[in-house]
């Protein structure tokens, strides 16, 4: 069987676009592989694993936890970092025990967002391979922003093979760790971490973000005591509340003792943080109509909480989450979403705290 020279050339171009004969395999235990975001990482040559939560707090008891496990077996905030000289670059996720929602890679390429790459839910069940192709020349390092609303991990790390990836050493940034519900998490800004409001203030801030927000939380005793094991904070902030007064129906009194546990145990584990407590954001949502708390009486709890602790510590701070949000941070009309940020909306939460915060920080 005759077979032409066409036929032959196009087989060569797409076998080499695929990278499958032109590439080498990374291990995944590279020390020039970096993860930021998550303070719980394993490591082998085969596979490189993140967690926000440590496993201790996600296999506590419901009760306890006061937040589901699957929604905190995301990668909110999570990024990963390295530095190479190659054209093309393949990561191939895999699915793991957690949400597997659709949503986007962010890529950032010495310091500027590069590019955003979109997966499907099927993506995120199946496993994906993230392709980024014709780079352009020269050393660069790459930031991969892992999405907020799924669990993927690292499986497969390929560059061209006349290529390296480099040694460098990431920037020592100062630290932010954001605490709170699915407000914070990012519901509402399409699974994509980079558009979340906890991730555009840390970019304002030149800080690296740890974000331990998860979807449906309430206060978390848990996740308190498990600050200790967090890198040592410079900024904390915690928007917390929503979901104990209109899911849990919790009463104001029990709250106000929930809150204070939280953010005193907070603030042993993180003597140095400046920690900003920020009340209830800007809602549709007016009341509880079982117990009939509104969500003023939330918002008067936590202003009433930190104006007693400030008395003894001078890094405290309160901001209104009231006045620094509007309709403007929400899908407009009653019948929408009641409470969560839009992608606009979160950007124009990351501003309002930025301006509210800087002159402390």
């Amino acid at each position: 069987m005759k077979i032409s020279f066409k036929l032959i050339l196009a087989l060569l171009i797409y076998v080499a676009g695929t990278g499958i004969t032109n590439a080498k395999n990374i291990p995944l235990n590279s020390k020039r592989i970096y993860v930021k975001g998550a303070a719980f990482v394993t490591r082998s040559p085969e596979k490189l694993f993140y967690q926000r939560f440590s496993d201790a707090v996600l296999n506590s008891p419901d009760k306890e936890r006061m937040f589901p496990a699957q929604t905190a077996r995301t990668t909110s905030g999570v990024s990963i970092e390295f530095k190479t000289n190659s054209s093309s670059i393949h990561l191939k996720f895999s699915p793991e025990q957690g949400l597997s929602e659709k949503g986007y890679f962010g890529i950032i390429r010495n310091g500027s967002f590069f590019k955003a790459v979109e997966f499907t839910a099927e993506d995120a069940k199946n496993g994906y391979t993230l392709k980024l192709d014709s780079l352009p020349n020269g050393a660069a390092t790459y930031e991969i922003v892992l999405p907020s609303y799924s669990n993927l991990s690292l499986t497969g790390f390929e560059i061209a093979n006349n290529s390296s990836l480099l040694r460098f050493k990431p920037e020592k940034k100062a630290v932010y760790i954001s605490f709170g519900d699915s407000i914070t998490h990012g519901r509402g800004q399409d699974g994509f971490s980079y558009f979340t409001y906890p991730y555009l203030l840390s970019q304002k801030l030149g800080m690296d973000l740890y974000n331990l927000a998860v979807g449906s939380a309430r206060i978390s005793m848990p996740v308190a005591r498990m600050s200790a094991e967090l890198p040592k904070a410079d900024l904390i902030t915690v928007l917390i509340g929503y979901n104990d007064m209109n899911g849990e129906s919790k009463p104001v009194a029990q709250f106000e003792k929930d809150y204070r546990e939280f953010l005193a145990e907070i603030r042993k584990n993180q003597p140095k943080a400046k920690i900003f407590c920020i009340s209830l954001l800007y809602t549709k949502t007016k009341m509880n109509a079982k117990t009939q708390a509104t969500t003023e009486q939330y918002r008067d709890v936590v202003r009433r909480v930190v104006s007693e602790f400030q008395l003894a510590d001078k890094k405290l701070y309160f901001i209104p989450g009231e006045t620094i949000t509007s309709l403007d941070n929400l899908q407009p009309g009653e019948n929408t979403d009641k409470v969560h940020l839009t992608v606009k909306g979160a950007a124009l939460l990351a501003d309002s705290l930025y301006k509210a915060m800087k002159q402390d920080l």
